[in-house]
């Protein structure tokens, strides 16, 4: 019988899932720690997967469902299982990914010794046949990496992570949302995944809590992230590129730069002369995005997907960023003409590097 208000609600968001959604809901259910209620989001999908999670759970009062009645996207049906959740804690599974059978109660007792509101482990991979090499070998050293910050640390300082953030605002220093565990007040303190993100969703939020109130490390593989070519994010990939490579890094710049979520990284990561250098990065990032979205814009047309298209959805999300365009594009002539009048080179920014791997839309 499901109580009124379960300990912790394990969320799974689904879209066209049917296909690996049998091995995650059966993982779910091995959990040693039995406080739990499962919520099922569907996003209209259209392959099945509502039914099957239904009959998947026959007879089990712990599951809830909701049916969403438009598609709502990846990240915003991450924040619709987080606003239907009752439970105190929220552990979010992705529709194919699979969670060890003490993934919930060590990541919650490890909230509770160190006293804090978010945890998250180590996880393994499932790479599916035509995996790219080059994504694997990334996600591989993306875990080592991560390994090297934390170990052998169990309880993270904010210092701690903003020293880390701090080398590049935009990296993921924690992992995929299967592997972390986070109380739901959170979200009601801090805000909601930023739907204005398309690739960096889950790393950004990562950043905006650790900054806040660091977090408790399990240094143990409690869950399984898996690869493979049907995620829609991964279909994708070439018509959103801009949206994922450019604006992501946009938004989360002009976020710890001026969002007031992000204070304490400001007051740790410098003095008042780097927090100006981080405003006018966010500038010179976000006039580079603007030019970049004319010109890709005019070069070919792609529809809702075209770059000056996605421009415009994310300053409809974050209108005080084309503010801080227009000062970076005023700085970037400005620049341009002092070194016409003094007979230099044109200065040009540099292109973001290839970001991180692509998100499964669930």
């Amino acid at each position: 019988m499901l109580k009124a208000n379960p300990s912790v609600s394990i969320c799974i968001p689904t879209y066209n899932g049917a296909e690996f959604l049998g091995e995650c809901i059966a993982s779910v259910l091995t959990q040693t720690y039995v406080d739990f209620e499962v919520l099922i989001c569907d996003d209209r999908s259209s392959d099945g997967t509502l039914e099957l999670a239904q009959k998947l759970a026959e007879g089990d009062g712990r599951f809830r469902f909701v049916a969403n009645p438009t598609r709502l996207g990846l990240v915003d049906n991450w924040n619709n299982c987080v606003n239907h959740a009752r439970g105190t804690w929220i552990k979010f599974v992705f529709q194919d990914d699979l969670i060890a059978s003490n993934c919930v109660e060590k990541l919650l007792a490890a909230c509770q010794q160190h006293g804090k509101p978010f945890a998250f482990c180590e996880r393994d991979f499932i790479f599916s046949e035509g995996t790219p090499a080059h994504l694997q070998d990334w996600l591989t050293e993306n875990r080592q990496k991560l390994r090297s910050h934390w170990q052998p640390t169990l309880s993270i300082s904010p210092e701690q992570a903003i020293l880390v953030a701090s080398k590049d605002t935009a990296y993921n220093i924690v992992g995929e949302p299967t592997a972390t565990l986070i109380k739901r007040s959170i979200f009601e303190e801090l805000g909601d995944f930023d739907s204005a993100l398309v690739q960096l969703c889950d790393s950004e939020l990562w950043f905006r809590v650790l900054v806040n109130h660091g977090a408790a490390y399990v240094p143990e593989s409690l869950a399984t992230f898996r690869i493979h070519g049907g995620a829609t994010t991964a279909l994708n990939l070439g018509q959103r590129a801009f949206r994922k490579e450019i604006l992501d890094r946009a938004v989360i710049l002009y976020r710890s730069a001026f969002g007031w979520q992000y204070k304490p990284f400001r007051a740790l990561n410098g003095n008042w002369k780097s927090n100006l250098s981080l405003r006018k990065e966010c500038a010179a990032w976000a006039a580079y995005a603007w030019r970049e979205a004319k010109k890709q814009s005019s070069a070919s047309s792609q529809g809702q997907f075209s770059a000056l298209a996605e421009w415009h959805s994310v300053i409809s999300c974050h209108p005080g960023l084309l503010l801080v365009t227009w000062l970076g594009r005023f700085n970037y002539f400005l620049g341009k003409l002092k070194r016409t009048l003094a007979g230099g080179s044109r200065m040009r920014v540099k292109a973001p590097c290839n970001v991180v791997h692509p998100k499964k839309d669930i």
